[in-house]
């Protein structure tokens, strides 16, 4: 199949990886960060000029961006997606969007003859290198069965949850527990090093009890080691928190106070100028807070891969 990928990022390059490695044409735009698109090349991608003229060479578009925003620019744009496709064109939404804002954009893309699915994924840059990300589908399921031998690719579970906005509503739920876990250990561990715990000690009796989790195994060495590259930002978790929050007060009469409380830690962080770091230096704020850096050597253990 001919497909246009929009987004080669930390998530998107993998996943087009694998399309390539599956036999699909792969078309790819420039990047802001070129270094994607260059490999993607180099491993068979054809590299086009834009969004209108990556949906004129192919059958299908999935983009993984960041925002409803870029989702937006990347449809409507000049040079978008929406100006050189043909009629019934089938676009599949792959990031963290607002629902809301996804019906309104598919509101849009139909009224210019395409069609727009959500299917967000998750599973982290771990789960799109190895080919195992669970996909959150909502919209038309004939168009979803339509795309799953390009989704089955790159992930392991497929989950259609309804109608258009659905999947998008998933995915925010399900980071939102995520995040909300990320921010309890976060807070777990500076209090534990306010009241002069050994750190190392701690984690190991972290990971021997109930609250053992795969976010506490793969977020503590990740802060031990001071690793605070970027797999998911801080700013991106903080967008997903307060769509999840915004979701409960518009959608439903849920009240959501630990999310909320949440929230807080992370924009925390966001304000101590950590946004551009990964989601789990959340911690740095608490570390400011507190006069301290919580640290320890672990040896060969260090966390792997990113929530999302």
């Amino acid at each position: 199949m001919k497909v246009a990928f929009l987004g080669a990022g930390l998530m998107g390059e993998p996943m087009a990886g694998h399309l390539l490695r599956a036999g699909h044409q792969v078309f790819v735009t420039a990047h802001r960060n070129r270094g994607p698109v260059e490999r993607l090349v180099a491993a068979g991608a054809i590299e086009v000029a834009s969004p209108a003229a990556a949906a004129a060479a192919s059958d299908v578009a999935l983009m993984i961006l960041p925002t409803s925003r870029e989702v937006e620019a990347v449809l409507f744009g000049d040079k978008g997606l929406a100006a050189g496709m043909r009629p019934g064109y089938l676009t599949v939404d792959m990031g963290t969007c607002y629902p809301a804002d996804t019906k309104k954009l598919a509101e849009r893309f139909a009224a210019a003859g395409g069609r727009l699915i959500d299917a967000p994924v998750t599973g982290g840059t771990e789960g799109a290198r190895n080919g195992t990300l669970a996909i959150m589908g909502g919209g038309d399921v004939t168009a979803f069965e339509e795309v799953t031998p390009l989704l089955k690719a790159f992930s392991a579970h497929l989950y259609h949850f309804g109608a258009l906005g659905s999947g998008h509503a998933a995915k925010l739920v399900q980071n939102m527990i995520g995040f909300v876990e990320v921010a309890a250990v976060a807070e777990g561990l500076a209090l534990s090093k306010a009241l002069g715990l050994d750190s190392k000690m701690f984690f190991d009796m972290l990971t021997n009890s109930h609250s053992n989790s795969p976010i506490i195994q793969w977020m503590v060495p990740k802060i031990f080691a001071g690793a605070f590259e970027a797999e998911a930002r801080l700013d991106i978790a903080y967008k997903d928190m307060s769509q999840a929050v915004k979701m409960g007060r518009e959608m439903t009469n849920l009240p959501l106070g630990i999310a909320n409380a949440a929230t807080e830690v992370f924009q925390l962080g966001r304000a101590l100028g950590f946004g551009d770091e990964d989601s789990t230096a959340v911690v740095r704020g608490l570390e400011k807070i507190l006069g301290e850096e919580i640290r320890a050597d672990l040896g060969s253990e260090k966390g792997t891969g990113s929530l999302g």
